[in-house]
């Protein structure tokens, strides 16, 4: 951020443009490594159980969750930037960085049989989004998330389905 955008809480616009340049490369990585792990999979002969699939298309749906709050983040700033939108209007709750509980939720990979190549665009990611959610916090202060009723359906599913039950 240089001097003068920093006394304006706003980012660099530079800065905004390479760390939105490599959140998409990222994001199409991930979009072109599930695309072709899904393609696989439909030829594959050997099936997976039931629980091991489930799991796998969980987390490939929070590893989008994340990239896409992400993304969504970096194009309000790039409105700001433009004037599209204010800074205040970005700040509101409907504009933050949202989904924490999705999207940087540890799971124990031990206990899963990803891929390493899934584990490592997992981790990229949330580190892409922790990184985000510094910069949120950094312009517009604390967000007071609420807990998100996406995560409450994926945690009732999974305990739904956990073999305790």
């Amino acid at each position: 951020m240089t001097e003068k955008n920093l006394t304006k809480g706003l980012l660099d616009p530079r800065f905004l443009e390479r760390a939105y340049q490599d959140a998409m490369i990222l994001t199409q990585d991930v979009a072109n490594y599930l695309d072709h792990k899904n393609k696989t999979k439909q030829l594959e002969q050997n099936k997976q159980d039931a629980k091991t699939e489930f799991n796998y298309v969980s987390e490939s749906m929070r590893l989008s969750t994340c990239l896409m709050q992400v993304m969504a983040w970096f194009l309000v700033q790039k409105g700001v930037l433009t004037g599209e939108i204010t800074k205040k209007q970005a700040g509101e709750e409907k504009f933050r960085l949202d989904a924490a509980d999705i999207c940087l939720k540890e799971i124990n990979s031990s206990q899963e049989d990803f891929p390493p190549e899934f584990n490592y665009y997992r981790e990229k990611s949330q580190d892409l989004y922790r990184q985000v959610e510094r910069m949120d916090k950094m312009i517009y202060g604390k967000n007071q998330n609420h807990t998100n009723p996406v995560h409450d359906l994926i945690d009732h599913i999974h305990k739904k389905n956990s073999p305790d039950n």
